[in-house]
């Protein structure tokens, strides 16, 4: 018999989890922490005896995993739900259909009234509670709203992998307290909560243990990670983080745990740290010192800078100096030469000037970026930024969008000149 655990967990039995459910089909829109959501949702569906269908109208189980950090991914995800709307469960009449993510969180009273063929919507902070929400569907329940945010402190996770992944996805911390103007995130993915540094790394070494040799470390702000939990005076810091997993890896590596050869047949081992994302008000000489130092960190760095404008940036309530965020990526190329700089930039922003967007280009052309993603300003909302108007036309946020990535294609083709002739180490 299914039954409600501690803190309203849902539980089943043993045989109840292993009966066949069908074919699952989930279709993810939006960033990394989209994706690992998607990847925990595969886990529990593969956990309760759901096997995963190449494509959707092959599914008897379809959930839409929606992003709203702009307008136009927001519309993909609704149109990509609509079509099943006409004939999906005329196909197949025990078909299921869901929505989930930040516009299922943010859109939670609205979405059953622009889709009257879904059976259910759950939100970013309910993921674990997927397998109750199906129960109830299948119990009969019609229109199932699970979208809630847990209202304690406490952030506790084991990390979900699909069997035979080497990468996986690990949340350290979710939610956000930045409240930058433009975005919507502290609204659909709530206030900021970090895993204790110590459940972490023993999370990465299970994962490890089970083959897992990169992991990329999530959160909306990696590097504000434990301050929820004391910060640096209870040792709960980011760079901490980065050297327990650094320390972990070298001690199963020295023990004869873990083999980086892959001759023996153990794993191994933890050879790649990533993280994402970043802002830069907490990147510091702290930060650039593990870069430094830390030899599974990978060289790559992501740290959203949205504008070259200090009028534009105060707007966005991003208050860090410029000249302090490019000095302090100078001497971050400085000491780890070689390293991948990337970051985010939004244009047109609402008074954004030709003035304003010059010094964009020329933080960029500073800079030289690895990599950009550049978009065109898109009112979100709920956000603070709305009663600034969207006072740029479009057709000049399309001009200017379209000049940004024309610098940074040059500066892109020379930099994958001097790639050419080198040799790199792949994962396998």
């Amino acid at each position: 018999m299914p039954r409600i655990g501690y803190k309203g967990t849902y539980m089943q039995d043993a045989a109840a989890m292993n009966a066949p459910k069908g074919k699952y089909f989930i279709k993810t829109f939006g960033c990394q922490m989209n994706g690992h959501d998607t990847e925990r949702m595969a886990s529990i569906l593969t956990d309760q005896g759901y096997g995963e269908a190449a494509e959707v109208n092959e599914a008897d189980l379809v959930i839409f995993n929606s992003c709203s950090i702009r307008d136009k991914s927001e519309q993909k995800a609704y149109s990509a739900m609509g079509l099943l709307r006409k004939d999906g469960k005329k196909k197949n009449p025990n078909l299921k259909i869901g929505f989930a993510g930040c516009v299922a969180q943010q859109d939670r009273h609205e979405v059953f009234a622009g889709a009257p063929h879904l059976d259910f919507v759950i939100g970013t902070d309910s993921i674990d509670q997927l397998p109750e929400v199906l129960y109830r569907v299948d119990q009969g329940e019609s229109k199932v709203l699970q979208v809630g945010f847990d209202p304690s402190n406490d952030y506790t996770l084991e990390t979900k992998v699909l069997p035979g992944r080497s990468v996986a996805y690990v949340n350290i911390m979710k939610g956000c307290d930045n409240f930058c103007s433009y975005c919507i995130v502290p609204f659909t993915r709530g206030r900021e909560k970090s895993r204790r540094l110590e459940e972490v790394v023993q999370d990465v070494k299970r994962l490890v243990l089970g083959g897992v040799s990169e992991v990329t470390l999530l959160g909306q702000n990696v590097n504000s990670y434990g301050k929820s939990l004391g910060g640096r005076a209870a040792g709960q810091t980011f760079p901490a983080l980065l050297h327990g997993l650094q320390a972990m890896a070298d001690e199963m590596e020295a023990r004869g745990t873990t083999d980086p050869t892959g001759r023996s047949g153990k794993p191994k081992g933890l050879l790649r740290i990533r993280y994402t994302t970043s802002h830069p008000k907490d990147f510091d000489e702290e930060m650039i010192d593990c870069h430094a130092n830390l030899s599974r960190l990978v060289p790559h760095l992501h740290l959203p800078v949205q504008a070259g404008s200090p009028s534009v940036l105060k707007r966005m309530k991003r208050y860090v100096p410029i000249e302090l965020y490019a000095s302090r990526l100078e001497e971050l190329r400085r000491r780890v030469p070689g390293i991948t700089i990337t970051t985010d930039l939004i244009v047109g922003f609402p008074g954004e000037t030709d003035e304003d967007f010059q010094a964009t280009m020329d933080l960029v052309s500073r800079i030289k970026y690895e990599t950009i993603y550049a978009y065109t300003y898109s009112p979100r909302p709920g956000t603070s930024a709305l009663k600034y108007g969207d006072t740029v036309p479009e057709t000049v946020k399309k001009e200017r969008h379209s000049r940004l990535l024309a610098l940074q294609t040059e500066i892109q083709a020379k930099k994958n000149q001097e790639q050419i002739g080198r040799v790199e180490e792949i994962l396998c």
